[in-house]
């Protein structure tokens, strides 16, 4: 099965937040809109199913910090198998700490997650996420 399409992502944020969203300059995966008088930030980062069974991604230190600063920030993690987990951010930043920062050339400084079928780890914190996802067709 493939990684759903972006555009269902958008379509279900902008139905569920009675909102229109237009792509943040120069990032590819971060969409912005108004949704009840709130900044609304989404970022819909996607992964393959990797050998152990688990996806994975990055996120970069500028991406946390447009979502730090939305009244509503969601992560939306779609991965193969025809599935999406809508992720309310705020949650989950608060197992991100500034010493689990990674640092490499290609995506500059950055925080790595891992994708389970039931939950999502930051890597440097041993604690589980818990999602579920939603499969999309």
């Amino acid at each position: 099965m493939s990684i759903p399409n972006l555009q269902i992502v958008l379509k279900t944020i902008r139905e569920n937040y009675n909102c229109s969203l237009t792509t943040i300059k120069g990032k590819r995966i971060m969409f912005e809109g108004v949704s009840n008088n709130k900044k609304l930030v989404l970022c819909t980062p996607s992964s393959k199913l990797h050998s152990q069974g688990k996806g994975w991604f990055d996120l970069t230190t500028k991406q946390v910090e447009l979502l730090d600063d939305s009244d509503i920030s969601i992560l939306a993690v779609r991965l193969e198998g025809g599935k999406v987990y809508y992720i309310n951010f705020k949650d989950l930043r608060r197992l991100m700490e500034p010493e689990m920062i990674l640092e490499n050339p290609r995506e500059g400084k950055h925080w790595k997650f891992y994708v389970w079928p039931s939950y999502l780890k930051v890597q440097g914190n041993e604690k589980e996420f818990h999602i579920q996802p939603e499969v999309v067709y």
